[in-house]
């Protein structure tokens, strides 16, 4: 009950972002202490709850609510910043990296001043190569950090604070990170070893092996290509790329074995010591240590704590429940840092343990040898089951997909990279420190068995992945409630039937709701950065997606899978009909790279010069492979029928003067539905608005969507009033280095009457256009000013 309580009491604060008065605490100790007194424990058993409930939402208050500190050093002024790293830098997903520090001091305008607070350095380039302690000097303009505003996006700002961050920086290189002073301890030292490690591993391994083996052995997954992590996430065996209770579990039985082996060679500790419980105490202070050289991450704090319970029980000669030794873990990590609770591999691991537990059957212990065989078969096929029904609800709310081939992944992986790689990889660590020849022998030994899980993991990867359950948080606590009943319910009548229940109101809720057609067109103008993409659902249910996003000045940025995809997910888009992309920039190029690879679509729609620009031949290849039919549009061509509106190509034209700029030849096109219609400019300038002017093809919309994210070098004034939208859309970044919109543009729309409204500012626009002529426009993810 205690730990239900607290995590009530963490959920609904984390929901509701409410405290109660502190003294709330107190009030309800004295009432919990004079309950105890009562003959009946049902008064203190309430009491007890709600003190643990508060206790929870109170806990949080430091994380959601903290005292102000780095914030008032926030702006666009260059500040210099002196601090103490206080955990291992983390790589980045493109390349670069990520520091956390505890500020000493910062420095502004050549005045220095005292200063604290935890930041988040992002590198772009390169991996910094400092530990724990180190103390370092950075110039950099600090930020607040904000969510987009899209739909289906993660609490981004919410996830930094339960790491108490809430300012963040950004270095271009890991050069630009200066070392004041090296850091001290033996944290300091654990990382310096685990460095050491590292490159000892990379050295013997220098290819894709050895990174996997890197992420294995000391949780660093910095040196695993993008596309194998990417092959274990949908092949669904991606947790054996991190450190968990899987690996601690072997590390430990491992040890143990070792110990017990060379324990029973002297005569006189067999006679006289129990040997078992003995080498099980003695292999506690290796797994504690291999904690602190892995990292210390959620789940394998988990794992260390309940083997330190089991050992302890077992020490005191007490029975091991599995589930309540799941439950006093889980309050040992969530009294110490409630705000784990909220994290996904703390999440995801407990429940996997939680559904072994509970939901693996016991087998009966055949005593013949293929029978012993047959068995640990069908314990990996039981236990993978479990794990995988336990942990599906939260994968699909956290990765908007679930892996139909986790089954078979699992039973082919698992014995190669769990019970050989780790083993033996582990094995070569610890040697490698006395004698490195045979230490390199072990190790590729380990790489061999990671190179044919790689290879049954690229077999595996094209296997279709469950895509179309997009569960809420109420799922999410329905599932729970599933594992509730099954592992506290008594009677197996009541168990059964709140089992099935619960079960069925899952599946309704995961059956796909069919869309009702209200007979308007809808368009989300996605805030996406500083980019462009809009998601148009067309009268008769199609759907249509213009530009996808991107970084101009960073090419490996992943707006497809971190943002586009989520937000297609949550809006229940399971296929694009149009995919339509105005140039060839990447800031509207790279989501329609990635949704073009990895995504259901019908046509793809791009003007002639755009599809011959050397920036999309990838984008074409990918197109060819997938058989994606390509139209190609023009000004001078007749306009199209898409899903029940019409699209009135007006630019570019045949004839008109090769551009080199891609901006110039951006596909300039009318969408239209009854009386309503929005102008879609891409990133054209006032020259191409001249020309569609001279032609006469400019007509009065509804709506604009202001061209080139608002620059000055667009919507010149002539343009605006022919078009005399009521109101304008510009898609821009929030702080973006380029200043836009600019403010000529807004006083150019403003002049004219137009309202506007900003996606940097209100987060992700939606448009409801009727046939009427009437639009109707909201932010309805939220303002993130």
């Amino acid at each position: 009950m205690p730990l239900a309580a607290l995590i009530a009491g963490l959920a609904t604060t984390d929901l509701l972002d409410t405290f109660p008065p502190t003294w709330c605490l107190g009030a309800l100790l004295g009432l919990t202490l004079a309950a105890s007194f009562l003959r009946s424990r049902y008064p203190f058993l309430m009491a007890l709850a709600l003190l643990f409930f508060v206790w929870g939402q109170l806990s949080l208050q430091p994380f959601l609510r903290p005292t102000p500190g780095l914030e008032r050093f926030a702006s666009d002024r260059l500040v210099a910043i002196q601090g103490v790293l206080d955990a291992r830098p983390e790589p980045g997903s493109t390349g670069g990296s990520r520091v956390y520090l505890q500020v000493k001091r910062v420095s502004v305008d050549g005045r220095e001043q005292s200063a604290s607070g935890r930041l988040l350095v992002f590198v772009k380039e390169g991996r910094a190569a400092l530990h724990i302690g180190d103390r370092i000097k950075l110039s950099s303009r600090l930020r607040v950090p904000r969510n987009l505003g899209l739909p289906g996006e993660s609490d981004w700002v919410r996830r930094l604070a339960y790491q108490q961050v809430h300012v963040t920086g950004f270095v271009l290189t890991a050069d630009d990170l200066v070392l004041l002073r090296a850091g001290e301890g033996w944290l300091h030292d654990i990382d310096l070893l685990a460095e050491r490690l590292g490159r000892f591993i990379v050295k013997v391994e220098p290819g894709a092996e050895g990174g996997v083996l890197k992420a294995l052995l000391l949780g660093d997954r910095g040196d695993v290509p993008e596309q194998l992590q990417e092959a274990f996430a949908r092949s669904g065996v991606n947790h054996i790329l991190s450190i968990s209770g899987f690996h601690v579990g072997i590390v430990f039985l491992s040890l143990c074995q070792f110990l017990y082996y060379l324990a029973r060679r002297s005569e006189w500790l067999a006679l006289h010591l129990k040997l078992r419980p003995l080498v099980m105490l003695a292999s506690l202070p290796m797994v504690v240590f291999y904690l602190f050289l892995s990292g210390q991450a959620p789940a394998t704090l988990r794992s260390v704590l309940m083997i330190c319970v089991v050992v302890a029980a077992l020490q005191m000669k007490r029975e091991v429940d599995p589930v309540h030794t799941i439950m006093l873990a889980a309050c040992a990590i969530l009294f110490a840092a409630p705000q784990i609770a909220f994290d996904v591999s703390f999440q995801l691991s407990f429940l996997a343990i939680w559904g072994l537990s509970v939901l693996t059957p016991t087998l009966p212990n055949p005593q013949h040898k293929a029978g012993r065989m047959g068995r640990w078969v069908l314990l990996v096929v039981v236990a993978s089951a479990a794990a995988i029904i336990a942990t599906s609800v939260h994968v699909a709310y956290y990765f908007q997909r679930v892996s139909l081939v986790g089954l078979l992944a699992n039973l082919l992986v698992v014995p190669l990279m769990g019970y050989g790689a780790v083993v033996l990889g582990f094995s070569a660590l610890v040697l490698s420190c006395l004698w490195q020849a045979p230490a390199t022998v072990l190790l590729h030994l380990a790489a061999m068995l990671v190179r044919w899980s790689d290879q049954v993991v690229e077999q595996l990867f094209h296997a279709p992945v469950f895509t179309g359950y997009v569960p809420t948080r109420l799922d999410l606590l329905l599932a729970c409630l599933v594992l509730c009943t099954i592992t506290f319910f008594k009677s197996r009548g009541w168990r059964c039937t709140t089992v099935m229940a619960l079960l069925a109101i899952l599946v309704v809720r995961a059956a796909p709701a069919a869309q009702a057609n209200d007979g308007n067109m809808r368009v989300y103008f996605l805030s996406v950065g500083q980019g462009d993409a809009a998601l148009v659902h067309l009268p008769d249910g199609k759907w249509m997606l213009v530009d996808g996003g991107g970084n101009a000045t960073d090419t490996d940025t992943r707006v497809g899978s971190r943002l586009l995809l989520p937000a297609l997910r949550a809006l229940s888009v399971r296929r694009i009909d149009y995919l339509v992309l105005s140039h060839g920039h990447p800031d509207h190029l790279q989501g329609v790279l990635y949704l073009a690879a990895n995504f259901e679509v019908g046509q793809f729609v791009v003007h002639r010069e755009t599809l011959a620009a050397p920036e999309l031949q990838q984008l074409k290849w990918v197109l060819a492979a997938r058989a994606v039919t390509v139209r190609q549009l023009g000004g001078d061509l007749t306009p199209l029928q898409v899903g029940g509106a019409l699209l009135e190509p007006l630019w570019p034209v045949v004839g008109q003067a090769p551009q080199s700029d891609a901006n110039a030849t951006s596909l300039v096109f009318r969408l239209v539905h009854g009386r309503s219609s929005i102008l879609f400019t891409g990133d054209t300038g006032m020259r191409e608005e001249r020309e569609l002017l001279d032609r006469g093809v400019v007509q009065r919309c509804s709506l604009l969507k202001v061209a080139h994210h608002g620059s000055r070098y667009s919507s010149c004034e002539p343009f605006v009033a022919a078009v005399r939208p009521a109101a304008a859309i510009i898609s821009a970044g929030h702080g973006n280095a380029f200043r836009l919109p600019a403010a000529d543009t807004l006083d150019t729309l403003q002049s004219h009457g137009v309202r506007i409204y900003r996606t940097d500012l209100e987060g992700t626009i939606e448009a409801v256009c009727k046939a009427d002529g009437d639009v109707i426009l909201s932010a309805p993810y939220g303002h993130f000013n």
